[in-house]
């Protein structure tokens, strides 16, 4: 059966990406445009580093003469247009930002790709906004030190995208959550995320594998903790478009074959196999009905194996089973 994570999950995100307007021209996006409804199955706590320094809006854009590593190592600095360093208040800033989140229980965040202060795979840096390389931004370099899930504000940007980072964010949160004291933990919750990981990266998945079955009796609580650490690490790699679908079309596939889904109310789902072409949407909305039915009748979908309900929902489906 699903794995189930039922309270509202703590998710940091960036506030110019929340629709607060304090970007330097005073304008915002709305990254969470698409999620609907299901935005509920989180308590957003948005933050601005570039606010928290001072910097107020609106106000000079920055830009960093090295990576955000790299000024926080003291071997670059951040200037605003006229050229003023103002390195320390955005570090101040940054930290100030980075102790709200963990008051407020955060493990997760949404950051705004490309932003001197909150990027997190790629950092522009100078004046020119096509100057990028690979690096972050000073708040982001910060936030990769606290070994966080860290979600670009760009897997937003369509629905799979947004579900394939979803379910790996859940299946890490349930994992960051489960304490491994033996093997036999280890063992068990492996059998709960592996899925999601022999998707993402077979060759990774397999490896542990191996490692997993060539533990000693009883392995030293340094060694537990060092896999565990790699799993979790694992679920941060995204998957890519024609590994969701067929990985959905598999699970529900081996489902059918097995017999799991005989007599299942299955909401008229019909999916179609991943030769078949089909929309974005489609593909979200059989992937999330799925899930749906994994949940209602105690399934395991490999898929998605930890899956966001409200208690509510969760009390529902037991009181029905036990009528």
């Amino acid at each position: 059966m699903a794995e189930l994570i039922t309270r509202a999950v703590p998710l940091g995100i960036s506030a110019c990406v929340f629709r607060c307007p304090v970007r330097y021209n005073g304008k915002a996006f709305d990254a969470l445009a698409l999620l609907g409804r299901e935005r509920t199955d989180f308590a957003f706590t948005p933050v601005c580093p570039e606010c928290m320094a001072g910097f107020g809006v609106p106000r000079m854009p920055i830009h960093l003469t090295g990576t955000g590593q790299e000024v926080l190592a003291g071997r670059a600095a951040v200037r605003d247009r006229r050229g003023r360093d103002v390195t320390d208040a955005l570090v101040a800033g940054s930290r100030a930002c980075l102790d709200a989140l963990e008051r407020a229980g955060v493990r997760a965040m949404i950051v705004k790709e490309s932003s001197p202060s909150c990027g997190v795979y790629r950092a522009r840096v100078g004046k020119k906004r096509t100057e990028q390389r690979e690096g972050s931004g000073v708040f982001g370099a910060m936030l990769l030190e606290t070994g966080w899930f860290l979600i670009p504000d760009t897997a937003l940007s369509n629905p799979l995208m947004w579900w394939d980072w979803r379910r790996r964010l859940h299946a890490w949160l349930w994992l960051d959550d489960r304490g491994i004291a033996r093997s036999r933990d280890l063992y068990d919750a492996w059998h709960v995320v592996k899925f999601v990981l022999q998707e993402t990266s077979r060759p990774f998945a397999d490896e542990i594998g191996r490692e997993l079955a060539a533990l000693p009796k009883n392995p030293s609580a340094e060694t537990l903790q060092e896999l565990k650490g790699r799993i979790m690490d694992g679920l941060r790699a995204p998957s890519n478009r024609a590994r969701i679908r067929q990985a959905m079309w598999k699970t529900y596939a081996n489902a059918r074959k097995k017999g799991k889904l005989d007599g299942t109310d299955l909401h008229d789902l019909r999916v179609d196999s991943p030769e078949v072409t089909a929309n974005l949407d489609r593909i979200v909305r059989d992937l999330t009905t799925l899930e749906r039915i994994s949940f209602e009748n105690d399934l395991l979908f490999g898929t998605s194996p930890v899956i966001a309900r409200d208690a509510r929902r969760v009390r529902a489906r037991d009181a029905a089973k036990e009528a």
